[in-house]
């Protein structure tokens, strides 16, 4: 199992109910980065006392091998709380919100059954898309808890409008998405509509994928990466909340001082939520010894610093100590790699209306294949509008830091051409980070029952232009993977004209099989956990509408 981990975290990093009141149209608050220069910043941060407040929840303790699923409602819950501002007197437990990761686990591992159809939320043409665990969980009925985590990609989780939901919910008089209480819980959870897409409490808004602080050379050995800790840093002094994975199966990581620093060759196999940093860390808390008082070689990193984590192995001690549950990770530590960065709408600027969703790729995947062009080329979705609707915003999914995405919206489009129609919006937007990205349209755009619209991006890294698409693997014994693409949904423009997705899904099988076997060492890890060609599956674009039900 750690293994699979271990590739997942590598590869993922080189290539995260339709009544549900949520963010309306018109009061969309769109999230402002501040203009950070990282030599401003303080030597010291940390989210547990940040200007006197305490954004962090209270450590908590798997009982399965999801650690992942506690790093990102972990980074969830933080990037909530310090969006609404609802941060405690600093040394005060912060319990307002407490988002379940075993619905992440559950529903990112189960595809869209017939019952999970709902209006504004899976179509019924989407029917099938995602993991079937069912062999494996004959053997193990508890195999979604169990498999080793993909967190850098299950940000389409949230940005397809599932959770994060809060443990509190109740449904049927019950609360099924508590994970705790082991005596009382239900691990296995109902696939249908009024289970998965259950009220959302928190509005996502944007998933970066961030620099590794830990590199290789051509030769495959470590290189300190000083942007990769940088782009830490800056993510959390915005209250971003930030995941990364690292080796923790080594004596060092039971360190007495809590201060952890791995020196080997060894992949991930942990991940974790950072809660804060200290450039002054002094490097020698790191250091152990033999029983004989010898220093143990490799020990000692080069220079201070740490990011500061919250585990999720519970409290170790009676809970007397405010650092329980916390370490200290050396900013050279060899192994960490996947940093993940959340950002969540304010709920109360934000408005609260029916939040609706024209979507395809609902596979839930591990990674995006890529594809360069050096000539004009263009992805699309075309929609029909399932009710009377309000187009507000849009979401989209970068494979590239830099990106530059040109977005187009027509409507009245016909059937095989996403570009010939009326032209309601373009505009241009720019991400430093590749990742999931939600954004405010310049207008609302009034949709009747029955429109045909469409979404065009035209995404260029440097000067290429890239065509991005969702592909996995079954990886886990007895697990399948299927992506629904049917003809008339997703289309590609390239050497002039447009095709239809669907007309190309073999191809696409063969390149991101091509991309896994001829790329980086990473990539080709991912044939290590299924090598079988034929257990590929690709989805469609992931290009989204949100929506609100008119005046509503």
């Amino acid at each position: 199992m750690k293994k699979i981990l271990a590739l997942i975290l590598s590869a993922a990093v080189l290539t995260g109910s339709a009544s549900a009141l949520l963010t309306g149209c018109s009061d969309a608050a769109k999230v402002e980065d501040k203009e950070i220069n990282i030599n401003d910043l303080p030597s010291k941060f940390d989210l547990r006392n940040a200007d006197g407040k305490n954004y962090v929840t209270p450590v908590k303790c798997q009982k399965w091998g999801d650690c992942w699923t506690f790093a990102l409602a972990g980074a969830a819950e933080t990037a909530y709380l310090y969006a609404n501002d609802m941060g405690v007197p600093a040394g005060e437990k912060n319990e307002q919100v407490n988002f379940s990761e075993k619905y992440i686990a559950w529903y990112m591992f189960h595809g869209m059954t017939k019952d999970d159809v709902v209006m504004g939320r899976v179509r019924a043409s989407q029917v099938g898309d995602g993991f079937d665990p069912t062999e494996a969980e004959k053997t193990n009925e508890m195999t979604p808890y169990f498999i080793g985590g993909p967190f850098v990609h299950t940000a389409n989780l949230f940005g397809c409008g599932f959770g994060p939901v809060d443990e509190s919910t109740e449904i049927n008089g019950e609360y099924p998405y508590a994970y705790d209480d082991e005596a009382s819980v239900e691990w296995q959870l109902p696939l249908n509509a009024e289970y998965r897409s259950a009220h959302s409490a928190a509005l996502f808004r944007d998933s970066r994928i961030l620099p590794p602080p830990a590199e290789t050379d051509s030769d495959g050995s470590y290189v300190f990466n000083r942007e990769g800790i940088d782009a830490i840093k800056t993510e959390l002094y915005q209250g971003h909340g930030v995941t990364v994975a690292l080796h923790a199966n080594h004596p060092g990581f039971r360190h007495e001082n809590r201060a952890v620093y791995y020196s080997g060759d060894e992949e991930p196999d942990h991940a974790v939520l950072v809660v804060g940093y200290d450039d002054d860390f002094p490097k020698e808390s790191f250091t152990r010894n033999k029983k004989s008082g010898e220093v143990i070689e490799g020990t000692t990193p080069p220079e201070n610093g740490a990011i500061i984590i919250k585990n999720s192995w519970g409290l170790q001690t009676n809970g007397d100590d405010p650092d329980d549950g916390y370490f200290y990770i050396s900013y050279y530590d060899t192994s960490l790699l996947a940093a993940l960065s959340y950002v969540f709408d304010n709920n109360k600027t934000a408005g609260h209306t029916e939040r609706n969703y024209d979507q395809y790729d609902l596979m839930m995947t591990m990674w995006y294949g890529t594809t360069e062009y050096d000539a004009e080329t263009k992805t699309a979705n075309i929609f029909e509008a399932e009710e009377d609707e309000r187009f507000c915003q849009l979401e989209y999914r970068t494979a590239f830091p830099d990106a530059e995405v040109t977005y187009e919206i027509y409507k009245d489009v016909e059937s095989d051409n996403p570009s010939f129609g009326t032209l309601l919006e373009t505009g241009v937007q720019s991400h430093r980070y590749a990742g999931s990205h939600v954004i405010d349209l310049t207008n609302e755009h009034a949709l009747k029952k029955g429109d045909r619209y469409s979404v065009i991006l035209t995404v260029k890294h440097g000067e290429k232009y890239a065509e991005v698409f969702p592909y996995s693997t079954g990886f886990f014994e007895g697990m399948t993977v299927s992506g629904i693409v049917n003809k008339g949904e997703s289309f590609l423009y390239s050497d002039g004209k447009w095709t239809d997705m669907a007309e190309q899904k073999d191809s696409l099988l063969e390149r991101a099989y091509k991309q896994c076997a001829e790329s980086t060492a990473s990539d080709k890890a991912v044939l290590d956990i299924n090598p079988d060609k034929n257990t590929f599956a690709v989805d469609n674009y992931p290009i989204k509408a949100i929506l609100a039900a008119d005046g509503k």
